[in-house]
Order: C-alpha cells, then structure tokens, then sequence
C-alpha cells in the first residue's frame, strides 16, 4: 500500500522520533565509568559534602527538582501519593578536617568517622599527596602528607608508644608554606576538608579501583535511576536520596526518616560493618557475578515480601544476584519499623584507598532497581 505523500510524511516523522528515543536509551546505557570516575574524584567529607553534591547535581536529568536540607542530604522526588518508596545512597566518604595551622606552616589534622575503620587506615595516607578544600568552590590546596621521622626522634623522647602506628593527630600536612600567615593566604582555614588526590584506576577486563567506591558506586546506581524515575514516575512516590554525615553517626538518614515516613527504604551500599565490639565482617559476594541483596535483619522490620519483591523483579530482568549478610551499620538503621533492604555490588578491600569493584555488577544493579520501580507502577 502507498501512502499519500502527508500521510507518509507523518509516518516518517515517527519512526525517525522512534529512532531518537531508541538512540538516546541506547546512550542511557553507556559504560558508567566517566561518571563513577568524577564522583570519585569529588571531595565530600562528612559534613562538608558540597563538591560531592554539586557533581551529583550537575548529572541530574534535566528538569529534576532537586532539594538539599540544612544537613547536606540531596534529595529528588518523582510522583505523587503512596505507596512512599525511598532509595537511599550516602555520599560523604570518611576523610580529615585541618584542626590547626602551626606557627611554621604545617597543618595537623583530625580524622571525622565514627563507624569502625581499618587500625591502619590512618597509615594510607601517610607520604601521599592530599588534596585541602578552600572556600572558593572547586578549588584545592595540594599538599603532602607525613609523620615526624622515628629516626630523628630517636634518643630525644623514652615514648613507650613510639612503634605504634600513626594516628590522625600523629599527621602533618606540607603545603609548602613556611608559616601560619602564608597558610592562610593559601586559602587555609581551620576545618577545612582534607582528603587524599583521587582518582579512579581500570584494570583488567571490568574491574575498577579507587578510594571512597564504597559509597560513590551506590550514588552512580542512584543517578541512574534518577534518568529512569523522571520518565517513568508510575504509582506513588519514589524519592532519591544521597544522603549526608553518613560516617558520623547516620545523621541524614535520621532526618529523612523524620520527614518522609516512607512505607518502604531501599538502601544502596556495597559493604556495612558492625559495632567495634564485634568481630570484623568481610565483605561478601564474588567480584562480577551480579549484584547484592542483603538477607533480612531483626532492626529491618518485616522486609519479607519487600525482598521478594526485589528477587522477582531480578528474575524477570534476567538479573543473578547474590544474597549475603550485611553488617548493621548502614543508612538503613534509621528507619525502625520500616521495611528495609539493603542492596549493592561486590567489593573488595572496602576502607582502603583501593576499594575494587566490577563495573557489570554496577551495570546489573542498575538495571535490577529500574525494573523493581517499574514493576510497582
């Protein structure tokens, strides 16, 4: 059959609109390892999470009416009504604030964390380049961090502790002034962030390495799903958010918990340790055999068919994943009564500056939580 030439016309206006739209998902699914790379190289320590949250904003679809509260959490909402559904990635990442600025220029530092930590995880930073935030936004004050010499102390001090190692107040940070007026006219202030310089290493195959994953993995997999929730807001409400002040006591978590009430919290993390007075949790699952979801615990309510609902919607995407145990120092713990699962992707050397995860667990993960929102519409 020919169509009149109007006709054909309209005909071919759709397919090349059908073309773009399938062009543009295409390009939706791209390889997240630019975006995991920026947000990796983000500073956002505990409480002074601006350069983190600015990057997360910029990667927001357009249009999405972000919120940040006096608290630093950034939160996005699609739909309306109930059921609430809250998706929840913390975004700070365990770093140091400048606790003073010495007569000859070095800086001393104090360590923000109060979830349990490797005992060396001080050491990491010991001899490394650090990067110091400013109050200009974006801009960082290089520098070296170090310790005092056990050689050029040795004989001047009978220090019993001398061969224990380095804590946060055993640091010194070289910016290379030569006294407290040059520091400051740096741009150093007293709290200000300090973090190592990052960034984000690839090797073999799928495989990736940087410091601060733990967390920023669970913001890309949520900006992922921001793309999908805009378009595809379906029954209820679904809340995003990338939560603030998660390593100094869950502080975000407990103020979205007071304003959202949701019926139920998904929360994205790839490894959760316990209290210090138990044994040290490894992290489970296998590096790019699918995504994570943790099995139920007494403090996540009756998560039950929650969980349920998550396999179902892996099956139906044709998505493996592992179920493991996860620690119970995680953004969930807030939400008491409130059905919670905690979901993410394998990692390996989690609280090291070489946190390791496979980019087609992330890929995967991805994937599971928009089919989990799709088949609640």
């Amino acid at each position: 059959m020919i169509l009149p030439f109007g006709k054909r016309r309209r005909f071919l206006g759709r397919v090349f609109c059908l073309a773009v739209f399938f062009v543009s998902r295409a390009g939706a699914a791209e390889s997240p390892l630019p975006s995991l790379r920026a947000l990796v190289r983000a500073q956002g320590v505990s409480g002074r999470e601006e350069e983190i949250r600015k990057e997360i904003q910029s990667k927001l679809p357009r249009g999405s009416n972000s919120e940040t509260d006096n608290l630093g959490n950034l939160t996005v909402v699609y739909g309306s009504g109930r059921p609430l559904r809250l998706f929840v990635a913390a975004m700070d990442e365990v770093g140091y604030v400048v606790s003073r600025i010495q007569e000859d220029g070095y800086l001393r530092l104090q360590r923000l964390a109060r979830v349990p930590l490797s005992p060396i995880f001080d050491q990491f930073i010991v001899g490394q380049p650090v990067l110091i935030g400013t109050a200009s936004p974006g801009r960082m004050v290089p520098g070296v961090a170090a310790v005092l010499s056990t050689h050029l102390q040795r004989g001047r001090r009978a220090d019993p502790d001398a061969a224990r190692l380095p804590v946060d107040e055993d640091l010194i940070i070289d910016i290379g002034a030569r006294s407290a007026p040059a520091a400051a006219a740096a741009g150093i202030r007293i709290l200000a962030p300090v973090t190592l310089e990052k960034d984000l290493s690839v090797l073999a195959g799928t495989r990736v390495v940087g410091p601060a994953l733990d967390d920023r993995a669970g913001c890309q997999a949520l900006l992922d799903l921001a793309g999908f929730a805009g378009e595809n807001p379906g029954r209820g409400t679904v809340v995003l958010a990338w939560t603030a002040q998660s390593w100094v006591g869950s502080r975000g978590a407990e103020r979205l918990a007071r304003r959202f009430q949701p019926d139920e919290v998904i929360v994205l993390d790839l490894y959760a340790p316990d209290p210090s007075d138990q044994p040290v949790r490894k992290p489970g699952g296998e590096l790019g055999q699918g995504p994570l979801l943790g099995k139920s615990s007494p403090e996540a309510g009756d998560a039950r068919d929650l969980q349920e609902r998550m396999r179902q919607a892996a099956r139906k995407e044709g998505i493996r994943i592992q179920e493991v145990e996860y620690g119970s120092l995680h953004e969930g713990r807030p939400f008491r009564g409130v059905p919670v699962v905690v979901a993410g992707v394998p990692i390996r050397f989690p609280g090291t500056p070489v946190e390791t995860i496979d980019l087609k667990d992330l890929e995967a993960l991805s994937k599971w939580l928009k089919r989990f929102v799709a088949e609640g519409e």
